[in-house]
């Protein structure tokens, strides 16, 4: 006879895993596509100072233009998708990322890095808007977010087997070390392109003269408006990788060792929890709901991170990081999930790569003004209630927000269909009176 608690701790497993067919393709295409990434996360920067001869100024205008460009190209990439067909964009976005990483062994200039950084920009981008476009076409509704969840899951995974696996070439910090991570990263996007010959293709959006107008993403103000207040909202990502390091460092008593442990309870959570904290967003006004609980739980979370500023007790400010991190993750969590179904469910149908292009821009525009408004929020210089100020305004504003979610999604939930009734043309001759 079974044990039920096995049971039920068997079938907790299960439900965790991805289905069959399409959903473990994609599953195993992200994972291999994001540990390669994660091998050449932590080696990027030294491979490009140390062994290509950049420095560290250059780096960085070369990576501000490449965003620049890649949230350019977002919305034209997922409008080639929703025309040509989202899996075999998704496809050639992988094979455009391996060809653009692969070639990074030839730069030696900034103009070539430049170059090559920005295609891999594209690349990227418009993979992420013809992913979107393909989860779309796997499932509906709950399915369908679920399926996103669980890809951010398997994503947080690989990024850090991938890191872990990069401490042999930081060991080694050679030319060809960090060649060698280059290259493997450049397979691993090939690679990752090798399972999706098992999700069926999307239809493409079709045209001609019966077919009615689409909505296009630039003209939905609606739309836009919920782009936005989940963009801003996800300034936690920035928090969690920028802010909250030099917080710990240069403001709090905690040992510094405190920065691994909350970065890794962070990654663990998400890699159990984002599933489970997804459930019931598949249906918009759940969606927005769980969008307005992560302002306030943000807001909890940041507080107690600032309150760590108070104690000179290095275990009681540990103490305080890592319940502020809980809850800060809590807020991830409901932020990503909510916006996972708004994203999904405020689209039309035939326009989710447009869609899910112009939603992503939302989150990168935030990512190129957050260093800037988290420095000078959070790392003020100066007496501690500045920086202690700081994170409440910005978990006060990042509420205020998010409070906003339920209206604006209301306002963008599109029209129902009306039906097409064909035109009739009357003959004459059956409208004359019979004599």
């Amino acid at each position: 006879m079974t044990d039920a608690p096995s049971a039920r701790w068997s079938g907790r497993i299960r439900a965790l895993l991805p289905e069959r067919g399409a959903p473990r393709a994609l599953v195993l295409s992200t994972f291999v596509g994001q540990t390669g990434s994660g091998l050449l996360l932590p080696v990027s920067a030294l491979f490009f100072t140390r062994s290509v001869g950049l420095s560290a100024a250059q780096v960085g205008v070369g990576l501000a233009v490449a965003g620049l460009t890649g949230l350019a190209a977002a919305v034209p990439a997922g409008r080639v998708a929703d025309r040509f067909g989202a899996r075999g964009t998704y496809a050639a976005a992988l094979a455009g990322q391996a060809l653009a990483t692969a070639s990074f062994a030839l730069v030696h200039s900034l103009w070539g890095f430049i170059l090559v950084t920005c295609a891999a920009a594209v690349a990227e981008r418009g993979g992420a808007a013809a992913r979107g476009a393909v989860i779309s076409g796997v499932g509906v509704g709950e399915a369908r977010v679920r399926l996103r969840a669980l890809l951010k899951s398997v994503t947080n995974a690989g990024l850090s087997i991938g890191t872990a696996l990069a401490a042999f070439a930081l060991a080694a910090d050679s030319r060809a070390a960090y060649l060698t991570v280059v290259l493997l990263n450049a397979c691993a996007y090939v690679l990752a392109a090798l399972p999706l010959r098992k999700v069926p293709p999307v239809r493409p959006a079709p045209t001609g003269e019966a077919v009615p107008a689409r909505r296009t993403v630039l003209r939905d103000r609606p739309y836009a408006l919920v782009t936005l207040i989940c963009g801003l909202t996800s300034i936690h990502y920035d928090v969690l990788s920028l802010a909250l390091p030099l917080w710990i460092a240069d403001h709090t008593s905690a040992p510094e060792w405190t920065i691994s442990a909350v970065v890794l309870a962070n990654t663990v959570l998400v890699v159990l929890l984002q599933v489970p904290f997804s459930r019931g967003t598949g249906d918009v006004d759940t969606a927005a709901r769980a969008v307005r609980r992560a302002g306030l739980v943000l807001l909890a979370g940041w507080a107690a991170i600032a309150c760590a500023v108070l104690t000179s007790a290095p275990l009681a400010a540990v103490g305080l990081l890592l319940a502020g991190m809980v809850l800060h993750t809590a807020g991830e969590l409901w932020q990503s999930a909510g916006g996972y179904g708004l994203s999904y469910e405020l689209a039309p149908d035939g326009s989710h790569g447009e869609y899910q292009g112009f939603f992503s821009l939302g989150r990168g525009v935030t990512g190129v003004v957050a260093p800037l408004a988290l420095t000078t929020l959070l790392l003020a210089p100066g007496p501690d209630w500045r920086p202690v100020g700081g994170w409440l305004l910005l978990g006060a504003v990042v509420a205020l927000i998010a409070s906003a979610a339920p209206h604006a999604a209301r306002r963008a939930r599109p029209a129902p269909a009306t039906p097409v009734v064909p035109r009739v043309t009357k003959d004459p001759a059956l409208t004359q009176e019979s004599v």
